[in-house]
């Protein structure tokens, strides 16, 4: 069973330089707003202006994570297509976004069947230029950039997927990403950028064991939506 990534609750992080080894870490941080050099900057760019600090409140929780805007390969023309863990908006129709590429109501417009994954629709027109390409899955040791608001504050780390491994979770079962960047709370919905700046993965949780990012390839996370919000 994936272990999900905790909300609302600000903790320490690692940032690492692209491509680096994980024992060289450039910092250790805690805070709220972080945007550092540990990326090339382009790449940190487009996340920020890809993604979208949300909040919720159902099921007697508050909680805050990140949405992920993306173009999926296949989608209905143009339209950008938002992404985020079902856990972040368990028991609720509607998130609200306060930063990143856009501010606004986001309706919940179903989950992902078998996934801890859900579609949000933005009840107004996002920025043409807001979506994510999508890249191929990454291999083992393949450079990529996490990106996400953990504790609220903006974050690009560079790491280093480490494994592929088959994880079960929301009865279902999927190969999974596991980036060496420590998966913070907050970090919920968040993205996997390959070193092109397109999107290879949604962030869906911490290894229990490692704290390593864990992450859903795009692929896994495409398929049809069943409508409705999650229950708690």
């Amino acid at each position: 069973m994936v272990l999900v990534v905790a909300v609302t609750v600000v903790g320490s992080r690692q940032l690492h330089r692209w491509g680096a080894d994980r024992a060289q870490p450039v910092a250790s941080v805690a805070g709220a707003s972080l945007e550092r050099t540990a990326v090339p900057d382009e790449v940190a760019g487009r996340a920020r202006a890809s993604l979208l600090r949300v909040a919720s409140t159902a099921c007697g929780l508050t909680r805050q994570g990140t949405a992920t805007v993306v173009r999926l390969p296949g989608g209905r023309g143009d339209s950008p297509v938002v992404l985020t863990n079902r856990h972040v908006v368990a028991g609720t129709s509607l998130a609200v976004a306060d930063d990143g590429a856009w501010v606004g109501d986001l309706v919940v417009a179903g989950s992902v069947p078998r996934r801890d994954a859900v579609r949000l629709r933005a009840a107004g027109d996002l920025p043409a230029d807001a979506a994510l390409e999508v890249g191929p899955m990454p291999e083992v040791g393949a450079p990529v950039v996490v990106a996400g608001y953990p504790g609220g504050g903006f974050m690009a780390a560079g790491g280093t997927v480490v494994a592929v491994e088959r994880r079960h979770g929301y009865g279902g079962e999927t190969p999974m990403l596991l980036v060496d960047v420590d998966a913070e709370p907050g970090l919920s919905g968040g993205v996997v950028l390959d070193a092109a700046g397109r999107a290879v993965g949604l962030v869906a949780a911490r290894d229990p064991s490692t704290r390593d990012t864990v992450a859903y390839p795009l692929a896994a996370v495409s398929a049809r939506v069943r409508a409705g919000p999650p229950s708690c």
